[in-house]
């Protein structure tokens, strides 16, 4: 066997050695934590980009809701304007079917002969009449109502 010994290496290129070793470890690790920071805020800026989304869609959802439920308001009103204002055509048709028919019944009634006869039956029941002929008031309307029309 052939033995080959170690060589010395002097003690000042040994620690310059060492010493350069420990700073290129340090610049390893440096720069590997710098990789890992910028990695960190690029995670953490993608999740504030992605929650900022998920808040625009939420708001955007609520807005769409309050549309609905506004539109839905605005047809109910419509729906009850209608109503109010459909009772209240048909409370005056009746009134006025009422009025006509009530009319019609009047114009049936009041005849020139019913009056005739509701005078005459007024005037039975007074027991005394002053008027002086055609000139006076009273005298003038019974002859205006109880004349004979040709």
């Amino acid at each position: 066997n052939l033995v080959i010994p170690k060589p010395d290496i002097p003690q000042d290129i040994a620690l310059n050695y060492k010493q350069v070793k420990v700073q290129w470890t340090e610049q390893l690790v440096a720069k590997q934590q710098k990789i890992t920071e910028e990695i960190k805020k690029e995670t953490e800026l993608l999740k504030a980009v992605a929650d900022a989304r998920r808040q625009k869609q939420v708001l955007e959802i609520k807005i769409q809701e309050r549309i609905l439920e506004t539109e839905g308001q605005r047809h109910i009103s419509e729906i009850n304007n209608q109503i109010v204002r459909d009772k209240q055509n048909n409370l005056a048709d009746i009134a006025k079917y009422a009025k006509d028919k009530e009319a019609a019944g009047n114009t049936a009634l009041y005849s020139p002969e019913y009056i005739k006869l509701q005078v005459a039956q007024s005037l039975t029941n007074n027991t005394k009449f002053f008027f002086s002929g055609q000139d006076s008031v009273l005298g003038g309307l019974l002859s205006k109502i109880l004349a004979n029309k040709k």
